[in-house]
């Protein structure tokens, strides 16, 4: 505190401000801090070849996630980018399902599971991932959305559902990886459909990545 007539030096005046805004100031540090690491984070951080959206109701946990990146980048991923990099990213989002008197599978209480299902209506709609792991009911539900297969890959695999996808247990590589077997056997691996929001080069990476899962494609460098 500066009294009458006294001269007040620098470190007087941080003296005084630190005594004044102590918390506000530590407070500010931490958060200087946080966004700095975010943002080298963000900035260093590799970009991805393929993304993978896997939604139902299995969970993953951190460990598994990070094994399955792993071996799918080591084993099925082309460089799409041309960084010298092979780089699977991978998101899962757990809803809780239930069955009605028919036996169809449903979302329960939709309402409670409101912003999961948004994000994944987004990530649908406007997102980046290409490559779905879905629940029966959630790829039954969504097929205006994903792409041919005979399209993209230029033939029709055997035992294709509907078209468009094709049951985790129906792949050689399913039982014959560490990862893939993480996810339940009926669920179905499919494409989003390719639009102008895609790189073709990205797009291209990603189904190059399910076609060497559906041919099981283990030659180093694919």
């Amino acid at each position: 505190m500066k009294f009458k007539n006294e001269e007040v030096t620098f470190l007087g005046w941080l003296d005084n401000v630190w005594y004044h805004y102590k918390a506000g100031i530590v407070i500010g540090v931490f958060a200087i801090v946080f966004v700095a690491v975010a943002m080298t984070q963000f900035i260093t951080r590799d970009e991805h070849d393929v993304f993978v959206y896997c939604v139902g109701d299995h969970g993953l946990s951190a460990e598994a996630g990070d094994k399955f990146m792993q071996e799918m980048q080591d084993c099925f991923t082309v460089d799409s980018n041309g960084d010298g990099k092979k780089v699977v990213d991978l998101k899962v989002d757990k809803f809780v399902m239930t069955e009605d008197a028919n036996g169809k599978r449903h979302v329960y209480n939709p309402s409670e599971q409101l912003s999961i299902t948004e994000r994944f209506n987004l990530e649908l709609a406007t997102g980046e991932c290409v490559v779905y792991i879905m629940e029966p009911a959630f790829f039954k539900g969504n097929l205006k959305y994903l792409a041919s297969l005979e399209e993209e890959l230029g033939y029709l695999p055997e035992n294709s559902i509907d078209g468009k996808g094709i049951a985790l247990k129906d792949l050689i590589s399913y039982k014959a990886t560490t990862t893939l077997g993480y996810f339940p056997e009926d669920y179905i691996i499919c494409l989003a459909d390719r639009e102008d929001r895609f790189d073709a080069g990205y797009y291209d990476g990603n189904v190059k990545f399910l076609n060497n899962l559906i041919k099981y494609n283990l030659v180093s460098g694919n």
